[in-house]
């Protein structure tokens, strides 16, 4: 993926100093984004259900090769697309999707119609069972979710 690009698709906090980026889809991409502009990989907390990330290693992220997690209670499990689980649970969204599309208009309004199974999609489960489909940013909004993502902080004198 080409530098600028990358860019668009980031969520960027900017400080005093230096700008930080989360959003990534691996962690290869992650590092490569930190290497080409001289930016520390670190992992960041989102948990006060605020936009307001602060460094947080305690999910041990880059150990287990993972962008993302999040914790939203001991009945919640809130799944991304790298986790186990995610691909079985959004086939089955599907199917139920296209049941949905192949009804009339007045029942697909009035169904509990869930998006679409998007690339930056969480699914959120309560005691088993699917309660929302959201997105990695929008999980930070949710309940008392405490969210954690892989982060390269750049100095602001290298961009």
């Amino acid at each position: 993926m080409e530098n600028e690009n990358i860019i668009d698709k980031l969520t960027k906090y900017e400080y005093d100093d230096s700008n930080l980026y989360t959003g990534f889809d691996s962690v290869g991409e992650a590092k490569k984004f930190a290497e080409e502009r001289n930016g520390r990989l670190l992992e960041v907390g989102f948990l006060d259900g605020n936009d307001n990330p602060v460094e947080d290693n305690s999910q041990h992220l880059l150990d287990n090769n993972k962008v993302y997690q999040a914790y939203a209670g001991p009945d919640y499990k809130i799944l991304q697309s790298s986790d186990e689980g995610f691909q079985e649970i959004a086939d089955k969204l599907k199917e139920r999707q296209t049941e949905i599309t192949d009804k009339s208009p007045d029942e697909k309004y009035f169904s509990d119609a869930d998006w679409q199974i998007k690339e930056d999609a969480v699914i959120v489960l309560y005691k088993g069972e699917v309660e929302n489909i959201t997105s990695r940013e929008r999980s930070k909004y949710l309940m008392h979710t405490k969210v954690y993502e892989l982060a390269v902080s750049v100095p602001k004198s290298k961009e």
